[in-house]
């Protein structure tokens, strides 16, 4: 028998003996709308950067994508509420693509042409390389520290289990700039952060423009992941050096807290208030737990590790 014979032929596709393709991933010719696209490409953003504000969040492990979301949409909530940044991707937007295709597509177009491609989004959520912990990039005229307050003050209001807003987040630390985690890094964001809250060392012949920062006592909460260069009593140190001396240090009562977040190579830093104890130190678990005066449901949060 001719050995050619037994020779295996590859699988064809019609009569052009065409190779099947095999599929790369995407979508898989799905339709996304721009909301979900402009959400994926956050996902899929680039990491954190010198200059970044936003909120550092902590969740329940093996729950990050489900915190990201709940992350995401209280961020666009309050951002309607605070600042009136209308939440992207509305609920009408969605109907009218399903009432109008044609409408839908030539929008979809339209955003694709270099002139009219939109800007980034104000809140950009983002998984870290640690478990449990995420982070949310967001721009002006968005306050980190105020957003969170707001969310914390509102979740001592609630009355019903139903009404919490999250299940997965645990605590927020809110930072309004972003250095490299070095010495030098963390004296010019302090410099930058403390300067709109304190009188600083060597500048006490300049009068203070905020009434409530004559004096008023501090301490300072600093905090690190992954990070084993800087000391946590060196970082305390330098802070403190920078702020004038009429400002003294309180423990247990401080009229001001500075947060200070040191993750990898970055350092990131705010200004609260004293009431961040009242609030749980901004965990919004702890909250809820708090104004509904019950106790752990175990079942719920059997998974969570704190950072």
């Amino acid at each position: 028998m001719d050995s050619s014979a037994k020779r295996k032929h590859p699988p064809s596709n019609g009569s052009n003996d065409r190779r099947i393709k095999k599929s790369k991933g995407g979508s898989a010719g799905r339709w996304q709308t721009p909301h979900h696209k402009a959400k994926l490409e956050a996902l899929g953003s680039k990491g954190l950067e010198v200059g970044d504000m936003g909120v550092w969040t902590t969740c329940v492990k093996g729950k990050e994508r489900q915190a990201l979301e709940e992350m995401d949409s209280l961020c666009q909530e309050y951002g309607e509420k605070l600042y009136g940044i209308q939440q992207e991707g509305s609920a009408a937007e969605d109907e009218d693509g399903d009432d109008d295709i044609e409408a839908s597509i030539k929008k979809e177009v339209d955003s694709m042409k270099p002139a009219n491609k939109p800007k980034d989004t104000t809140f950009q959520p983002m998984r870290m390389e640690l478990d449990c912990l995420l982070f949310v990039r967001m721009k002006r005229p968005v306050d980190p520290v105020k957003l969170v307050q707001e969310i914390c003050k509102d979740a001592r209001g609630i009355t019903d289990k139903q009404q919490r807003r999250s299940r997965f987040i645990n605590r927020f630390t809110p930072v309004v700039l972003t250095a490299k985690a070095n010495e030098t890094g963390v004296e010019e964001v302090a410099r930058k952060v403390l300067g709109g809250h304190f009188q600083l060392a060597g500048d006490e012949g300049e009068k203070l423009t905020t009434s409530d920062s004559d004096g008023c006592s501090y301490a300072i909460r600093p905090s690190f992941r992954a990070h084993n260069t800087l000391k946590r009593d060196d970082v305390i140190k330098k802070v403190a050096a920078l702020i004038a001396p009429r400002h003294k240090v309180n423990l247990t009562s401080p009229d001001k807290v500075i947060l200070i977040d040191i993750f990898q190579t970055f350092c990131g830093m705010s200004v609260v208030d004293g009431e961040w104890e009242n609030l749980k130190r901004y965990n919004l678990h702890e909250i809820y737990l708090s104004a509904l005066k019950g106790p752990e449901d175990p079942k719920e949060r059997a998974e969570e590790e704190t950072v």
